[in-house]
């Protein structure tokens, strides 16, 4: 079902636009300016370091994952590379499969060197909470890689689809806030609607609000939130994105 050859000429693709090399640049760039900002602190230097690199570098990855994924796709159906490739022995379940297990690979490969700089800040030591903080941004960037396939796949615009899967990242950060918002009771007219539409949302979009949270890397893992819960959001949401990439691709008439 997954062709190697097609991930393999997406990964080179990634090498060709110069993604990694900019997700070095990136990493040194951001872990320099977050020693900078956190040696202003008057105290918990070491803190304030981690606190900004860990924020910055994570928004920072996942900008840059969703711009190459969504311009490779609509570059790909602009040049005709997509009608090309079909035409080939590749069938479409495996053209999207061979897609999201590129895009899968490139997510663990900026949760990597994220994680590298993360180490490297926290003077090697390897603590409960930056073990789970990595494996949970890992999980975030392949859920947010896959739904950039989706929306490029969806939407006919490459901006369109950046601005919804970025519309997408924040809704899912800010989640939590908009819940506890929800559940303060406000009594304003419109209030029960908006609570009832957001209770919806809630159960659709990832809950990265829990997932990859900074406080991990300074007081060390919440009881709450376990390896086994981050799994298996990254599965379910994974798998939906790509069922729904899938089927579009499938009705799609070339």
């Amino acid at each position: 079902m997954i062709s190697m050859p097609l991930v393999k000429y997406v990964l080179t693709a990634a090498l060709r636009d110069r993604l990694i090399l900019s997700l070095i640049l990136l990493v040194l760039i951001g872990t320099s300016l977050s020693v900078f900002l956190g040696s202003a602190a008057v105290t918990e230097s070491d803190q304030f370091t981690i606190v900004f690199a860990s924020g910055g570098l994570r928004i920072a990855a996942v900008l840059g994952l969703v711009l190459f994924i969504v311009f490779h796709i609509r570059r790909s159906f602009e040049n005709k590379e997509v009608d090309y490739l079909l035409t080939r022995p590749i069938g479409r379940v495996s053209f999207l499969l061979s897609h999201a297990l590129a895009f899968t690979i490139l997510a663990v490969i900026f949760a990597l060197f994220i994680a590298a700089s993360m180490l490297m800040l926290s003077g090697g030591e390897v603590s409960d909470g930056l073990l789970i903080w990595i494996f949970s941004v890992a999980i975030e960037f392949i859920i947010m890689a896959n739904a950039a396939m989706f929306f490029a796949m969806v939407l006919p615009n490459a901006a369109a689809g950046a601005l919804a899967v970025f519309a997408m990242y924040i809704l899912s950060r800010l989640i939590g806030q908009l819940l506890g918002i929800v559940d303060s009771g406000v009594d304003l007219p419109a209030f029960a609607f908006l609570s009832a539409m957001m209770q919806v949302i809630s159960l659709v979009i990832p809950r990265l609000d829990l997932m990859g949270q900074t406080s991990w890397l300074i007081y060390g893992a919440s009881d709450q939130v376990g390896y086994l819960y981050i799994l298996l959001q990254g599965i379910i949401y994974t798998f939906l994105l790509i069922t729904a990439s899938l089927i579009d691709l499938v009705k799609r008439q070339f």
